[in-house]
């Protein structure tokens, strides 16, 4: 187990890295104090320090010979998690096209569905409520804007 946790490190690492780095492609903002950047960046840093951390700990600690844990794909809890991450990649790919005020509670509603909720009212109304507190914390609050896709026509 100890080399799958080293392996895991260092492509954690490797990914944050590259995060790290493709934040400097962002759209700067003039007169504001903290840009599209930042929370990535910090989210970036943070994995950065686990998987060294990780990686650290491993390296010094004596191979007990365990097998790492292997994902099943027949695991409904596996299920779960990646059709909640095949989700976000539909989601980030949308974003810009069909805009965050649309994308998001569509997102936030399949995700709530993915958990195992069932009560439809209020699911739409949590993800109507979620998008708009963060779409006024981030447009007048932090004053980023988000990203609009076809409603920028009308605007």
């Amino acid at each position: 187990m100890r080399i799958a946790n080293i392996v895991s490190a260092i492509i954690g690492m490797l990914f944050s890295a590259a995060a790290f780095g493709y934040t400097f492609t962002f759209k700067q903002f003039k007169n504001v104090p903290v840009g599209p950047e930042f929370f990535p960046r910090a989210l970036a840093v943070a994995l950065f320090i686990c998987c060294f951390i990780l990686f650290i700990t491993n390296l010094l600690k004596k191979d007990d010979k365990s097998k790492a844990p292997t994902l099943n794909p027949l695991n409904k809890n596996i299920q779960k998690a990646l059709l909640g991450l095949l989700v976000i990649v539909v989601y980030a790919l949308l974003w810009n096209i069909i805009s965050f005020i649309l994308a998001t509670p569509i997102a936030i509603f399949v995700m709530i569905f993915i958990l195992g909720k069932r009560n439809y009212l209020k699911m739409a109304i949590i993800s109507v409520v979620a998008t708009a507190v963060i779409f006024v914390a981030f447009k007048f609050l932090l004053g980023i804007e988000m990203p609009m896709g076809f409603f920028e026509y009308f605007m």
